[in-house]
């Protein structure tokens, strides 16, 4: 039981720890060096697209974890929850977020300027659920399920 709680909390930090380090740190900096919006936004969405699958690859093996250790109790832990949250979240990302905001820089690029709307709504939005993402994950990583810590 303890080489599972202690493979959750790398997991858990290792994908918390990306985001924080990506969104946080990386990107913002990208875009104070670079000088250039275009390189820099083309940088911050390969960061993303790489810390998103990094997500999706924490999220996946923790939920398979949590329903293995855990059983039918599984829907009981509030932990399961929110990984099934940072994990759908994640999917939003990957599968409609990055591609539309993909799409609408192309748009840009090729002088359609009446989608700029579009991608400030995308962005805020991006920026929104990226926080979130992060802020249910730091809960993760500094909590615990009573019943799990006292199994």
């Amino acid at each position: 039981m303890k080489a599972n709680l202690l493979s959750e909390r790398l997991l858990l930090t290792l994908w918390v720890g990306s985001l924080c380090a990506i969104g946080y740190i990386a990107v913002p900096m990208a875009f104070a060096t670079l000088g250039d919006v275009t390189l820099a936004g083309n940088y911050a969405g390969k960061l993303f697209s790489a810390v998103n699958i990094l997500g999706l690859g924490c999220g996946s093996v923790l939920l398979i974890s949590k329903l293995i250790s855990s059983g039918k109790s599984v829907t009981t832990l509030w932990r399961f929850w929110v990984l099934v949250i940072m994990l759908s979240l994640t999917l939003v990302f990957v599968f409609y977020l990055q591609p539309e905001i993909v799409t609408i820089k192309q748009l840009i690029s090729g002088g359609e300027d009446t989608v700029l709307e579009r991608f400030d709504l995308f962005h805020r939005l991006s920026k929104d659920l990226y926080m979130l993402v992060t802020l249910l994950g730091l809960a993760l990583v500094v909590s615990s399920d009573r019943r799990e810590v006292n199994s």
